[in-house]
């Protein structure tokens, strides 16, 4: 028993050390020349490192292999058997054929299992390391009569597994070696020869086709060299970027073949030719970041898209005119697509074609560019007829030119600098009172007569020496008998035979200058009363402003605004209102003029500006006097009905504290209010020391701190948690407040500053800055808006009515990659009922991207229920007033209770404000509220020192 034991376990160790083989032996007689080893060959896939004593015994040897790629980890190895069976010594030659793989290791062992020889290639390593200076992977087997050999090889590399192994016989090799090469010879010649004519013809004839087909030619040479595996071979240290330099050469020569496609091919839609282009690049990325399988891929598929584009463009085109290049040209491209369709579809099979085959396709595809080349020569051919037919087209205008010249309805004529007149025609002569032209250039020995001031044809000179051309300039001429006329002038200066010559055309506008010499009457007066309007008035007051700041000029301002002129207008009609007008503002002009300048600013609202003398304030006072008293004493009579009226005057002398037309205006504008107040018929001058005035200079003020600070970011961001009364906080949500920083460092509320913007429109720049400064923040601290649940931002009145504001948000919300629905936008009530169509336009803008709204203040107007169904919001804000009293006052519950029943009906969730206590918070749960806000919650605080929400977690409904 022990012996059979033993000799058991001796037969598995032969059976382990000795696996039985199956491989068949290819045998090497005289008559032999090729063999493909993969039809011979035993293949097997193991881990990328395995040693050859590992792969020996290993098991799951099969016939043929997937071309599917590698793992990153695996290596393909493969075991043939041969034995030379011709009774002499010979040489054969084993080559893996595909010069962009990475590893290939070749190990040749006797029939006892031992390494005679172990190559270690492939395109990641040096040239050097190859046995023979080939472009593919060669090793030597010197054979001796019936010796028996066993060849295993090993293939690393990140694209499919699609390449050649053939056994050759050395003689035979050598032969078809030789005819490759002249092969490949031949290709790489013609393409050569295609790149040095269409770069030297591009030279003298500057043809841009030429250019690009020749780059094309050379781009294609490289290519075709380099996937032989040439340029490796010439190159050292190429062979590891093979793949890449393939693509990318690739993509040139696309990139080159569109260029020379929508340079020949005309009508080609714009679209087509970015897409050839952006196809070209695709593939040529593709090459710098996808791996070699997907870098093949990709790249066969975008190779095809741009010559199936190509080829669909140059027969969808080639019917147009100069239709024999076109055809041919398509034909060529016919060649070239149904190759390179074969070529492809065969490689992504794992078919490759004998290397004399693949050569002999080439040729086709060499074929197609030589019938490319010919249709380029036809297209320039053609062009070149077609430049010869505009030449004869242009001599032919020229001729037309001069009958046009002749007969043209404008004057034209030439002259030199100096005036020295040289051709002129029939038009030009009648327009000047000439006879005709020999009469003129006899006559007119220079053209200054024909100016009434020759200080506008110097003008017109200097022009043209400055800018070359002078268009439609208008000046006053003057005939052969004197009379003087407008005409406008267009003329350009060229110089020719050394030297510089006036071309210039003219046409009579007489009647023009005079119709718009009133139209400029009209743009600078009412057209009603006479008098200046609004738009001159404000002209003229900037005007003086800047001389009275600069030259200390004096300088007084009277805003009038008439007393009972609506009763006219509403007793009597627009007609009345219209004849009253126009008969007063003769009267206030009687009394004026001479003195100052009235304007009628509006309805019933006239200005005076005085300048000088007569804005002293006793003149000021004298005059506004003087109209008071006209006003007093005037009566007007409409159908049998007599009506006194009043008026208002408020006066304001300049002083260094006004730096604008509109401040003084508004300042005006404030008097003659005050004038009203005081029981009208009043003149009230303008005076620090009141009271409200020194209110409006506190505007003012504000009003300059507001644009300094949004010139300075003085503005601080604040924030104030809202608290959930029902759940528990899956992240932040809060409200953004802003405040004030002064240049003390003291810390202003927007209670404070607000008001004045508000009156003087600076709530949306306001508004703007609060949005784009606070996503900046959300930009800079991403992990922050990860878990921001929504941010609350307040929108003032004007900003709803500001055009601009929804293009600046929805910029804002692309630039600094905000989503949409982590912001909920704030309108107080009062403000979107009064601009109800601003409101609702913007709501349903920003609702349709994810925005969130809602409604601030809700239950301070006195119809807040009515409006709330016409507002598509998602919060209510219950006003504070109800809610910091609500544990006191039963009212103030009722209207609580009442506006969260009606959000919940409509679907719309309730925030409470001004909770102040523990105890307000627990009630507002109880009631059904959904979120609490105030100081029971959390203090505003700066949004740069940000913490989270620290609450005890108690149960509040």
């Amino acid at each position: 028993m022990k012996r059979i034991g033993f000799l058991i376990w001796l037969l598995s160790i032969m059976l382990i050390q000795f696996p039985v083989r199956s491989l068949e032996t290819a045998s090497l007689d005289n008559q032999f020349e090729y063999l493909n080893i993969k039809e011979q060959a035993q293949f097997l896939r193991t881990p990328r490192y395995a040693l050859l004593s590992e792969v020996q015994h290993r098991s799951g040897w099969k016939e043929g292999f997937s071309i599917e790629p590698l793992a990153t980890d695996q290596s393909l190895w493969g075991r043939f058997q041969v034995r030379n069976d011709s009774g002499s010594q010979e040489r054969f030659d084993l080559i893996i054929a595909n010069p962009g793989l990475d590893e290939v290791d070749i190990h040749i062992l006797d029939d006892r299992e031992r390494i005679l020889k172990a190559l270690m290639m492939g395109a990641k390593r040096p040239l050097s390391s190859r046995e023979v200076n080939h472009r593919h992977f060669v090793s030597r087997l010197d054979m001796s009569p019936g010796e028996q050999l066993n060849i295993y090889f090993r293939i690393a590399d990140s694209g499919p597994m699609v390449f050649s192994a053939e056994l050759w016989h050395d003689e035979a090799l050598i032969k078809t070696e030789q005819a490759n090469m002249a092969l490949i010879g031949m290709i790489g010649g013609a393409l050569a020869i295609l790149f040095f004519y269409y770069l030297i013809t591009y030279v003298l004839l500057r043809s841009p086709v030429r250019f690009w087909f020749a780059m094309a030619s050379l781009s294609f040479m490289l290519l075709f060299l380099n996937i032989e595996g040439i340029l490796a071979q010439l190159i050292p240290g190429l062979s590891k970027y093979i793949s890449v330099i393939s693509s990318a050469l690739a993509a040139l020569v696309l990139f080159n073949a569109a260029k020379v496609s929508h340079l020949m091919l005309r009508g080609v839609p714009i679209y087509w030719r970015y897409a050839s282009y952006v196809l070209s690049y695709l593939l040529f990325f593709s090459a710098l970041v996808l791996n070699d399988y997907w870098k093949l891929i990709v790249a066969i598929g975008l190779a095809g898209a741009t010559v199936g584009l190509q080829f669909a463009l140059a027969w969808r085109f080639s019917n147009r005119r100069d239709g024999r290049p076109n055809r041919i040209y398509a034909i060529g491209w016919s060649c070239i697509s149904l190759v390179a369709l074969v070529q492809a579809g065969l490689y992504l099979s794992g078919v490759i074609l004998d290397a004399d085959l693949s050569l002999y396709m080439m040729l086709l595809i060499l074929f197609g560019v030589l019938l490319i080349a010919l249709a380029l020569e036809a297209h320039e051919q053609a062009k070149t007829r077609h430049r010869e037919q505009r030449q004869s087209n242009t001599i032919n205008d020229l001729r037309r030119f001069y009958d046009l010249f002749r007969n043209s309805a404008e004057g034209l004529y030439t002259s030199t600098m100096e005036g020295r007149l040289i051709t002129t025609n029939p038009a030009m002569c009648s327009l000047f009172g000439y006879d005709d032209e020999k009469q003129m250039l006899r006559e007119c020995r220079t053209t200054a007569q024909l100016y009434a001031s020759q200080q506008d044809r110097l003008s017109l000179v200097d022009d043209l020496r400055e800018k070359g051309v002078v268009m439609g300039k208008e000046i006053r001429g003057v005939r052969r008998d004197g009379t003087e006329f407008w005409f406008s002038i267009s003329v350009q200066l060229r110089r020719e035979h050394n030297e510089d010559y006036l071309f210039g055309t003219i046409f009579d506008i007489t009647e023009r200058k005079e119709s718009n010499l009133s139209l400029e009457y009209m743009a600078t007066h009412d057209p009603l009363t006479g008098v200046h309007n609004r738009r001159e008035f404000e002209r003229s007051l900037k005007s003086a402003l800047e001389q009275a700041s600069q030259k200390g000029e004096e300088l007084t301002l009277l805003y009038m605004d008439l007393d009972q002129f609506k009763v006219v207008n509403d007793t009597c009609g627009h007609k009345a209102g219209d004849v009253l007008i126009k008969q007063l503002s003769k009267q206030l002009n009687d009394v004026v003029e001479g003195r100052g300048l009235l304007a009628r600013l509006g309805g019933d609202e006239f200005g005076i500006l005085l300048q000088g003398e007569q804005a002293s304030d006793d003149n000021a006072y004298l005059l506004a006097n003087k109209l008071l008293n006209v006003l007093q004493q005037f009566r007007f009579v409409w159908e049998n009905r007599i009506f006194t009226l009043g008026i208002s005057i408020g006066l304001v002398p300049y002083d260094e504290h006004i730096h604008s037309s509109e401040q003084l205006l508004s300042m005006a504008d404030s008097a003659c209010y005050m004038a009203k107040e005081e029981g009208r018929n009043q003149i009230h001058a303008y005076s620090k020391k009141d009271e409200r005035i020194q209110r409006y200079e506190t505007e003012l003020h504000w009003v300059s701190l507001i644009n300094q600070a949004l010139q300075h970011d003085s503005f601080e961001l604040y924030y104030q948690h809202y608290h959930p009364l029902h759940k528990l906080s899956e992240g932040y949500h809060y409200e953004i407040l802003l405040r004030m920083r002064g240049n003390d460092g003291e810390i202003t509320s927007p209670g404070t500053f607000l008001p004045a913007a508000e009156r003087y429109n600076l709530t949306a720049q306001i508004d703007k800055w609060v949005i784009e400064h606070y996503f900046i923040w959300l930009a800079e601290n991403p992990q922050h808006t990860a878990h921001l649940v929504k941010a609350n931002i307040n929108l003032s009145g004007h900003s709803l009515g500001d055009k601009d504001l929804r293009l600046f948000v929805l910029n804002a919300f692309e630039k600094y990659a905000i989503p949409y629905n982590k912001i909920c936008f704030e309108i107080t009530e009062s403000v979107a009922i009064i601009k109800m169509d601003e409101t609702l336009q913007f709501i349903k803008t920003f609702h349709q991207l994810g925005c969130q709204f809602a409604l601030d203040d809700f239950g301070s107007g006195f119809s807040s229920y009515g409006y709330l169904k016409s507002l598509p919001v998602d919060f209510v804000k219950i006003d504070g007033s109800f809610v910091k009293d609500l544990l006191v006052d039963p009212v103030d519950m009722a209207m609580v209770r009442s506006i969260k029943e009606v959000a919940k009906a409509m679907g719309m969730q309730t925030v409470a404000e001004f909770v102040e206590s523990k105890e307000i918070m627990v009630e507002l749960g109880k009631i059904g509220v959904d979120y609490a806000q105030g100081y029971g919650v959390a203090k505003p605080a700066n949004i740069k020192q940000f913490s989270p929400l620290v609450l005890s977690e108690e149960k509040t409904d």
